[in-house]
């Protein structure tokens, strides 16, 4: 299940290193932070990728979620031509 964060008033999120938490996912470990104008954080498992501009950031986001789908089995990430 995809989760975004907006955080609470009543439960405001805590700071953190990399910048604002911009979205999570409750199934894998898939976040992206923004810091600054034209500046995010995308991490996925032990994989921190940072400085990132924003179609950068929508690259690697979008390659961690497909990447997580092909782990669970949801979608076939084969290429033309490569057999089962």
């Amino acid at each position: 299940m995809l989760v975004m964060l907006h955080g609470n008033p009543g439960n405001p999120p805590r700071p953190h290193k990399e910048g604002k938490l911009c979205w999570s996912s409750d199934e894998w470990t898939v976040k992206l932070y923004q810091r600054g104008v034209d500046r995010f954080t995308v991490q996925y498992g032990l994989q921190t990728d940072q400085e990132l501009s924003y179609g950068e950031a929508c690259a690697k986001l979008g390659q961690a979620i497909l990447h997580a789908l092909a782990c669970d089995g949801e979608l076939d990430n084969r290429e033309r031509g490569q057999r089962r």
